[in-house]
């Protein structure tokens, strides 16, 4: 037995010597990943978000690439392939990447 929640602070593993044993040590390991994951920029408004699996949604559709939208004080997702609005759940714990907005070109 031993710890199964991966969401330890940088600042405590920070401080802890040596792992004892391999299962600390990937527990460890497991917990810098999940920081990695999470202390990513969030997506903003204008970007295109890809995550590295696709997702099935509840309506059947599988999707991998999202529009990131403003709709009123939130910020959503859209399927690239429809348009619509999902919720992913614990996104920021995902793995994806970014494709930023495109700039507008600037006046010569």
């Amino acid at each position: 037995m031993g710890p199964y929640h991966y969401d330890c602070p940088a600042s405590i593993l920070d401080l802890l010597g040596p792992p004892g044993n391999e299962y600390a040590a990937k527990w460890r390991e497991a917990c810098r990943a999940r920081l990695a994951l999470t202390s990513r920029r969030k997506p903003r408004p204008g970007d295109m978000l890809v995550l590295a699996e696709p997702l099935t949604f509840t309506d059947g559709q599988s999707e991998r690439s999202f529009r990131v939208v403003q709709s009123g004080r939130k910020t959503i997702l859209r399927r690239m392939n429809d348009g619509m609005g999902v919720k992913i759940s614990k996104l920021m714990s995902r793995a994806w990447t970014i494709v930023p907005a495109p700039t507008a070109p600037s006046a010569p």
